[in-house]
């Protein structure tokens, strides 16, 4: 029966098309991995589609995380944010964004501040 090739074809294009719906982080300054020779005073995450930023952390070296309030508004592609002053050492930045299809979206970057 050839049915089954054709319904497996479908579902695998359905899950393909779902898969890709949701907001993904595309680039981010600072970039993940980075190593700057000076502190960065905004964070700029820029998404394959427009979200809302609901949540949004900075951890320096491990420690307690900073909470910062994110910007009111509509969704976004590109999402701006002050940064709180920066001394060197490693920094996680930790988000949450819903995407236009009401998923929430975690993700973080990492970068280091050369003393």
């Amino acid at each position: 029966m050839r049915l089954a090739p054709i319904l497996g074809g479908w579902l695998y294009a359905l899950a393909a098309s779902c898969a890709l719906a949701h907001a993904r982080l595309e680039q981010a300054q600072p970039a993940d991995g980075s190593v700057l020779s000076s502190a960065p005073t905004q964070l700029v995450l820029r998404f394959s589609e427009k979200a809302r930023l609901t949540a949004l952390w900075v951890a320096r070296d491990g420690g307690a995380r900073q909470k910062l309030t994110p910007p009111p508004g509509e969704p976004q592609a590109a999402i701006t944010v002050a940064l709180p002053v920066m001394r060197p050492g490693s920094y996680v930045i930790s988000w949450r964004v819903v995407s236009a299809d009401g998923h929430i979206v975690p993700g973080q970057i990492r970068f280091t501040l050369k003393r």
